[in-house]
């Protein structure tokens, strides 16, 4: 018996190997998911039954993801990570430029340089020995040159390898970098005094495969001095638990920290001496800021209070260390909940703050006034002044940058990242999902014209984001609600639950809710003027109370109203919805019929790619239905009575399959034999069906670890559970969804005959969303990167030899092809596949329900002509002299035969001529049952 550790790196590459895959190592790959190579399993496949297995055989190599894969008759090209899109634009602060033409941002591993006036990308800046997304070099830090030449623009980055790394946005390389002793650095700030020189809170590196405790995490405030020759000096001021924010006065000489009830104070002297006074609060602390001109430091908390402490002068706090030293303070309220961030203007009259009611608050502290720019959209998170003072930059908790004028307070520009980022600004992701359950329902949902990837945005809103161009497209407000702050407010914001769009996007479904139990199902109209969805019909509890657990709509049928099925948490129905036209030309939609079975509760809904089936799920048992009618189920497919719930289902492509999936596990249910072709038995993190081509993918848990990311993304057909792609994730997967590619925007497959290798995605990409906000896309790599290609293995097997056939149209005249050395490698695997695949399509014929069977006349031309070889130059009449015009035309016929002969004899098998001697295989048995009833 294989185990799951053993399933799971059979089927993903861990150790490289130039040689090609054998037969074996698929064979192996069959045999831990229980099936059998030399014909599929039909009954046996269903969980519960016996399978006839073969003998446990040693674990092969594992097969590497860089080398062509090959399946079947097909070479496949690898697939590589092509690009990284999404991800966290706002867990660290705005960093201006010197001339404040520039500002930059910590976009994970990366440091991303964009133009304060139009917020478009200029630069992009990642160390060379780190990939696009890998975690372990996560940016923590960004700080501005001090020391650079007027028109340089430089800044030093701190990441969570224990770096410290100087670069030049002008070109984009890395100018210097540095080992930190301490550990890793973060809340850096520049020394004013020197520029070589910073304040930072050192922490120990992570270590892997442990998440740590932040509120307990120990710190260590440090000043670093980086040298010119690589080396770094480090002075230890004081430590402090559960550090969260850290400032440094413009003087250099006090630093001030904060953690959630305690304030520190550091004077810090010439000498090296430190002073150290501290302070227990009854709020917690949000904010700290020194004030640029008096001895005076603001601290914001919880309450929505900035008091201002006037305590920064050692002759009121003496050379000695000091707790809870009474101070002069007063306070500024506005604020009705938690201050975020505090800032202040050079000038030091103008204060900045922000929080909970997405206001930024512009403080005139010599007159006591305040203005405001409200309606942000957002929780301000954090305020950045332009040196020139000529700009305000304000980071949203929504994942959003914008860049307001100083002098009209009017907005400049405004950066849009992925919304779903937001929580990776928390230290723990598990802990905020684990907070907010429900935060993310849609999952990745892709328009099917524009091809923009669609899911949960702010409360209430869709976010329409492009992955390939890295660009927040438009917000689509599908329900409506008063932002007023606070935690306890939670209740009350909408949260959209599902969304779906007709096959030609005409259409969209949402349906939203709140947790006081209200539920609504939208439908939604294209206006291909404004270029937006306007609502055509709302449904107010559409499922009378419990809210709807799936949403599907049918594929258009000429002549047929467009219907869209929901299914009932609470009711156990799912109902039909169709399109109605009033007098008027006003459309609308309206409850055709509600459908029980069994007082079972309904998951999952599906159409087939041409709108004639309807699959719904109940439990564990699909049940296919008549869309049109809905009168009782044309079939009810159960794998076994342990089979779990399902949880999802898809009809893959234009195929006669059909998947079905749990949290555990995935069965393949092939149609036409009401039968499970293959089960894929791990725990599955995630899955996607292409909706035209036959491939779908999951995402498979590597370890049963509550707080493990690693993951194994496998790319199946569903005539095998052989992967085509097996690739490593070790970030985690959230959700996955297949998309075209920017070269390919129908999705065609390349010609089989072509020789070169396949795109194993068929010219699409695979988008994989992690916990963490990323966007990482994976294709095939370009053509013109590939130096060799792996020839198509030649086909030894002849046609049929069937001695009825061949006393009736004689021994057909072939000439066998030559097996040269690469070919002779691979036959062996050749052969074996052809049996499989011959063996597989005679039993879903042969077993098949009669009106599901294709016709005679469907097979009759291919069958004829692999039986009927073409008539060769030597066997050709001489033409007579009076037949000059006849001879020529023959010739020509006959020249043109030659050339396509030679073609077919020299062109390599592949999977359409192993379905074509499958097919041939059938009607000689179809023929022969009718020669046996004849006589």
């Amino acid at each position: 018996m294989v185990s799951r550790a053993e399933a799971v790196a059979a089927a993903v590459p861990s150790t490289p190997s130039k040689a090609k895959p054998t037969w074996q190592e698929y064979e192996h790959q069959a045999e831990t998911v229980g099936m059998d190579v030399d014909a599929p399993q039909q009954e046996s496949a269903i969980v519960g039954s016996s399978p006839r297995r073969r003998k446990s055989k040693k674990p092969k190599k594992p097969l590497d993801n860089a080398d062509p894969k090959m399946l079947g008759d097909e070479a496949y090209r690898p697939v590589e990570l092509k690009q990284v899109s999404g991800g966290a634009l706002t867990h660290e602060a705005v960093v201006f430029s010197s001339d404040s033409s520039l500002f930059f941002l910590a976009k994970d591993n990366a440091v991303a340089v964009y133009n304060v006036e139009n917020a478009e990308m200029v630069q992009s800046m990642a160390a060379a020995n780190k990939k696009q997304g890998d975690q372990t070099a996560t940016i923590h830090a960004i700080v501005a040159d001090p020391d650079q030449a007027e028109g340089q623009h430089r800044v030093y980055t701190f990441s969570a390898d224990c770096r410290a790394r100087l670069w030049d946005a002008d070109t984009g390389s890395l100018v210097r970098e540095w080992r930190l002793p301490g550990g890793v650095a973060a809340y850096v700030v520049a020394d004013p005094l020197r520029s070589n020189a910073f304040y930072c809170a050192m922490r120990s590196a992570p270590v892997k495969n442990q998440k740590p405790n932040m509120d307990k995490m120990k710190y260590m405030v440090s000043r670093l001095t980086l040298a010119e020759d690589g080396s770094v000096q480090a002075e230890q001021l004081f430590k402090m638990s559960g550090l969260v924010g850290l400032c440094v006065r413009g003087d250099g000489q006090w630093v001030a920290a904060y953690a959630m009830f305690r304030v520190v104070l550091a004077q810090v002297r010439g000498s090296g001496k430190v002073v150290q006074h501290s302070w227990g609060m009854t709020e917690r602390v949000s904010a700290l800021a020194f004030h640029p001109g008096e001895p005076v430091l603001a601290v914001g908390d919880w309450r929505g209070r900035i008091m201002f402490w006037h305590c920064v002068d050692d002759h009121l706090l003496g050379s000695q260390p000091t707790t809870d030293r009474r101070v002069s303070r007063h306070s500024h309220h506005w604020h009705a909940h938690r201050v975020n961030t505090v800032a202040f203007a050079e000038s030091g009259t103008t204060m900045l703050s922000g929080g909970e009611e997405g206001v930024l608050v512009l403080w005139q502290l010599p007159t006591d006034s305040r203005s405001f720019v409200p309606r942000l959209g957002s929780d301000v998170m954090g305020i950045a002044i332009s040196p020139d003072q000529a700009f305000y930059a304000v980071t949203l908790r929504d994942n959003t940058v914008k860049v307001l004028s100083a002098a009209t307070r009017s907005l400049v520009a405004s950066l849009q990242g992925l919304t779903f980022a937001d929580s990776s600004q928390c230290s723990k992701p598990r802990l905020a999902r684990a907070l907010q359950p429900n935060a993310f329902t849609t999952g990745l949902v892709v328009h099917p014209t524009t091809h923009h990837v669609v899911l949960n945005g702010e409360p209430g809103h869709l976010q329409v984001y492009s992955a390939l161009s890295d660009r927040h497209v438009v917000s689509v407000e599908v329900a409506s609600f008063n932002r007023t702050g606070g935690s306890q407010v939670a209740a009350s914001q909408p949260h959209v639950d599902l969304v779906q769009y007709s096959s030609d996007g005409a259409w969209m479904a949402t349906v939203d809710s709140r947790k006081n139990a209200e539920c609504y199902l939208k439908f939604w109209s294209h206006d291909p003027a404004a270029q937006k969805y306007r609502l055509a019909t709302r449904i107010d509890a559409p499922h009378m109370s419990g809210g709807v657990s799936a949403l599907a709509f049918q594929p258009p049928r000429q002549g047929q109203p467009l219907l869209c099925v929901t299914t009932g948490r609470a009711d156990a129905c799912f109902r039909v919805w169709a399109l109605q036209t009033r007098g008027t030309g006003h459309h609308y939609w309206s409850c055709r019929s509600t459908v029980r079975y069994r007082e079972q509760f309904p998951r999952a809904v599906a159409f087939s790619a041409d709108g004639s089936t309807l699959a719904v799920a109940f439990g564990g048992a699909v049940t296919l239905w008549d869309p049109a009618t809905c009168l009782a189920p044309a079939a009810v497919l159960v794998a076994s009575a342990q089979t779990p719930a399902i949880s999802g289902l898809a009809f893959v492509g234009e195929s006669p399959y059909l998947a079905t999936w749990s949290s555990t596990r995935l069965d393949m249910w092939n149609l036409l034999t009401g039968s499970v072709w293959w089960t894929l038995a791990m725990p599955l993190l995630a899955v996607t069906v292409h909706p035209r081509v036959s491939l779908l993918a999951v995402a498979v848990c590597q370890d049963s670890a509550a707080d493990s990311l690693d993951a194994s993304l496998l790319v199946l057909t569903p005539e095998s559970p052989n992967p085509i792609v097996a690739l490593s994730h070790p970030v985690g997967v959230e959700a996955l969804a297949f998309a075209p590619s920017s070269s390919n925007k129908r999705g065609n497959h390349p010609a089989a005959a072509t020789k070169q290798l396949v795109d194993p995605l068929d010219h699409n990409i695979l988008i994989v969303l992690t916990p963490t906000g990323l966007l990482n896309i994976y294709g095939a790599t370009d053509s013109d990167q590939k130096e060799t290609v792996v020839p198509k293995a030649a086909s030894t097997a002849k046609a049929m030899s069937s001695a009825v056939f061949a006393n009736i149209f004689g021994k057909p005249k072939t000439t066998p092809t030559p097996v040269t050395a690469s070919g002779a490698a691979t036959s062996s695997h050749v052969r074996q596949a052809m049996r499989l695949v011959r063996s597989a399509v005679q039993s879903a014929y042969v077993n098949a329900p009669y009106h599901v069977l294709p016709p005679v006349s469907a097979l009759y031309d291919q069958f004829f002509t692999a039986q009927m070889h073409p008539t060769t130059p030597d066997t050709l009449v001489p033409s007579t002299s009076d037949d000059a015009e006849d001879t020529v035309m023959a010739d020509t016929e006959t020249e043109e035969t030659t050339l396509e002969t030679a073609a077919t004899m020299s062109r390599p098998a592949t999977v359409d001529d192993l379905w074509s001697e499958a097919n041939t295989s059938l009607l000689q048995s179809i023929c022969l049952g009718f020669q046996a009833k004849a006589n």
